[in-house]
């Protein structure tokens, strides 16, 4: 049976670069990324190697998918896993970076940004229903509590995702 282990992720939107260096540093020690899991990833034991790896955030199609994967083949880039529009790749240390410029980086979180978006708002909004049936109808204070509690991590990590797409003169490129 192979050895697997599971590596928790401080949050994409707060510490990306951080996730990809630890995840480097495991595949030293002989812990390579075999996939995503919940609020992390799984690792499975092998040879002891370097890789780096990065991550692009993009809605792909089944028809469509192969030629994206061929892309980054093409710029040294392999393919290690995928989830809900999150490609993870590795590649020999040394490897031009997938992203090179404020420009593209910009362009990648913009991708990931319309869902965290999207989910933000509608949480928010029931959020603030909730608040208001309390208020008007005397409905549970529990209620509002709970989605307060779930509302509250996908503000911030909409801030730090929108924090991500705007330049350096903080404006969006």
């Amino acid at each position: 049976m192979k050895q697997k282990k599971y590596m928790m992720s401080e949050g994409l939107a707060f510490s990306e670069e951080k996730d990809m260096k630890r995840l480097s540093d495991l595949t030293r020690k002989g812990w390579v990324l075999e996939s995503f899991a919940f609020m992390g990833y799984t690792l499975k034991k092998a040879e002891p190697q370097k890789l780096i790896y990065s991550i692009d955030y993009h809605d792909v199609g089944e028809e469509s998918f192969a030629e994206y994967i061929e892309i980054f083949e093409a710029a040294g880039w392999e393919h290690v896993c995928s989830s809900q529009g999150m490609h993870i790749f590795s590649a020999d240390p040394g490897t031009s970076p997938i992203y090179s410029d404020q420009f593209t980086m910009s362009e990648k979180y913009k991708r990931s940004e319309k869902d965290v978006r999207n989910a933000t708002c509608t949480l928010s909004f029931l959020t603030l229903l909730s608040f208001t049936l309390h208020y008007v109808t005397g409905l549970s204070n529990w209620v509002p509590l709970v989605f307060l509690i779930v509302t509250f991590p996908f503000l911030m990590t909409y801030a730090a995702t929108k924090a991500r797409t705007l330049g350096k003169w903080g404006k969006s490129v």
